[in-house]
């Protein structure tokens, strides 16, 4: 079989939930060609991808140095070492993602200098938020780190997170990306604050709580679910409907409609915003509590989540919000292609005290993990 159709049936394997198998057709293609680009990278990535990033290393240094202009190997690199917990060489290679497809070209070019770890006492910093919602939250907490250098900081976020991300002991400003700056002497990507810190798994120190419900939308929320009367559990089971990640990180809404039918005498609360029709049509057979055209933004969220007890989610904005807010907070996690914040084989999470995470044991298989936090549901207290 030709090189290029090897390739392509070892993607086509990859995209199908079908890695091993991709893994033939990449190791088939090595031996065709040792000097293919796309076979040591695509091999190295897929190692990744089922949890052996220490092994995929070597594949994808193999390919940097076939072609040392490419800009996907680096950024798999990155993700490798942070996803094996080695930080002090994942944080420098992660500044490869601004040439990394969505966000080539899109690193900023201010006249100001950008931050580097230097003293700015008295100086105002720009931090600019990137990438999605929960990016976003989990790296805010740098902000109140930086304000307590005697520094002024101006936060940039999606309009979605201004009103919930205006923390006055932290920011002088939170802006939204089409509103004109203030005056800056220096700035900073959000996601490279941890490697100006020197963020390593031996010095973390992640607060408990960073973020917290504006007072009002928890006012609101706690008038419309009236009196607690019975342990509150908010839900959700999908991550980005249009990120190809997400047919991996979300639970079929059948296996989350079982696991809220054994518990009736808990209130469960929906926190998907974006259900569909099918999956309402589904849920409708269960005992969640919907509230559809009262979430306009993320501090509504807050507020909502702020008067619940318990949040079960999946890899997505919903639990970096409530982990971000102290709130105990389970988070499904999909064992093909796991997100490297999560790390490996561990059930806790250095970045968020108040998480606990439940892995799938095998690819796609989410019924052990509906299993095991019914377990914890049924042995919770508050």
């Amino acid at each position: 079989m030709d090189i290029n159709d090897l390739i392509e049936q070892g993607n086509q394997h990859r995209e199908q939930h079908r890695p091993w198998k991709a893994l033939h057709c990449y190791g088939q293609a090595l031996l065709a060609d040792p000097d293919s680009f796309s076979a040591w990278n695509n091999y190295g990535n897929v190692l990744r991808e089922l949890g052996q990033p220490r092994r995929s290393i070597p594949f994808i240094q193999h390919a940097m140095a076939i072609d040392p202009a490419n800009t996907v190997a680096p950024f798999n690199l990155a993700v490798a070492h942070l996803l094996a917990g080695d930080y002090a060489q994942g944080w420098p290679a992660y500044e490869s993602r601004w040439n990394f497809e969505h966000l080539s070209g899109l690193l900023p070019k201010f006249k100001q200098p950008r931050w580097n770890g230097e003293d700015i006492k008295g100086k105002t910093i720009l931090l600019v938020g990137e990438q999605g919602l929960g990016d976003t939250i989990q790296f805010a907490r740098y902000a109140l780190a930086i304000s307590m250098m005697g520094t002024d900081v101006a936060l940039v976020v999606p309009s979605g997170l201004q009103k919930l991300l205006r923390n006055p002991q932290a920011l002088r400003y939170t802006l939204s990306q089409d509103e004109e700056f203030p005056n800056f002497d220096y700035w900073a990507p959000l996601m490279s604050l941890p490697g100006i810190f020197r963020q390593t798994l031996d010095n973390f120190q992640a607060p408990l709580q960073y973020i917290s419900a504006p007072p009002e939308s928890r006012q609101i929320w706690r008038e419309r679910l009236g009196d607690k009367t019975r342990l509150r559990i908010g839900i959700s089971w999908a991550g980005r409907r249009d990120t190809w990640i997400n047919q991996h990180k979300s639970v079929p809404v059948d296996t989350i409609a079982q696991l809220i039918s054994r518990f009736p005498q808990h209130r469960w609360i929906n926190l998907q915003i974006d259900t569909t029709d099918q999956e309402q049509s589904i849920l409708a057979k269960t005992h969640l509590e919907s509230y559809p055209g009262t979430i306009a933004d993320m501090s509504d969220t807050a507020g909502l989540i702020d008067n619940v007890d318990l949040v079960i989610s999946v890899d997505s904005a919903i639990s970096h919000l409530a982990a971000a807010m102290g709130k105990p907070t389970w988070i499904m996690l999909n064992k093909y292609a796991v997100d490297w914040r999560w790390l490996l084989n561990r059930d806790d999470s250095p970045w968020y005290p108040s998480a606990r995470l439940f892995r799938q044991p095998e690819i796609d298989q989410w019924q052990p993990v509906i299993d095991k936090v019914a377990r914890f549901v049924d042995i919770y207290k508050l």
